[in-house]
């Protein structure tokens, strides 16, 4: 039951992402992981097929340190044109660094997206992040760091980019349940030698229990690009609902 289980949901909605929740070190111990996807095809009136899925494995020592991946895709074609094109792949390395309130933290990403016309863009950086807990208030994490990107474009218009960018990010989760929560996310990474080149992230979630290892997941994204490739729009806005497996 649980492979057919896994395997419907493995095509039953991805983002860029799994879950925006920050996760901590004696969280989850031991070896864990979750995996959401969707897929939908019309016909007659419409013509549409998309499809896409999104698997996290983690692996937690309970004391000391923390890794985990985040690997996602979605494509789709609406009356035979590709509308949607895009990948992403995250790798995290998180180490205690004082108690429980400092940790630094390491990563390297890669993505590629047809419809911001980016062939590629691989980055690798770190920084310290910064933890809060006020009970039941919420969960504060702040990050400060930099990164390095290198991206390469779909167009000839567009020239090759080699970026060294700083990355702040704020993120506040409240648990309303042991197993449900609500979580935002805010990213600023200004270009170090060119600040008003700059990406701003935002992401809201609601993560809901709904049986056993079943999660309702809710994401809302806006993304703002200060200076994309040529032709393509500095505003991203995207909602996703989709049902999260997690083991």
């Amino acid at each position: 039951m649980k492979f057919f289980l896994l395997l419907f949901l493995t095509f039953v909605s991805a983002e860029a992402i799994i879950t925006i929740a920050p996760v901590d070190i004696g969280q989850k111990p031991g070896k864990s992981g979750m995996i959401k996807g969707s897929f939908e095809t019309k016909r007659g009136n419409s013509d549409v097929d998309s499809y896409s899925a999104g698997l996290r494995l983690q692996y937690d020592s309970n004391a000391s340190y923390l890794i985990w991946s985040d690997f996602t895709f979605a494509y789709g074609k609406s009356s035979g044109v590709t509308n949607t094109n895009k990948t992403y792949a995250h790798l995290r390395y998180i180490h205690r660094l004082y108690e429980k309130s400092v940790d630094w933290e390491t990563f390297v990403q890669s993505e590629t997206n047809e419809f911001t016309n980016v062939k590629h863009r691989y980055l690798g950086g770190g920084g310290l992040r910064f933890f809060a807990n006020k009970n039941s208030f919420g969960k504060i994490h702040l990050g400060l760091g930099a990164f390095y990107e290198d991206i390469s474009y779909t167009t000839t218009v567009d020239p090759a980019e080699k970026n060294l960018r700083v990355n702040t990010y704020l993120a506040y989760t409240n648990n309303f349940t042991k197993e449900s929560y609500i979580s935002y996310l805010f990213y600023y990474q200004p270009k170090v030698d060119l600040p008003r080149d700059y990406i701003l992230s935002n992401g809201l979630e609601l993560n809901i229990l709904v049986y056993k290892q079943l999660y309702l997941n809710i994401v809302f994204f806006y993304d703002y690009d200060a200076k994309p490739a040529i032709g393509i729009k500095k505003e991203d806005i995207s909602q996703k609902t989709s049902f999260i497996y997690k083991f």
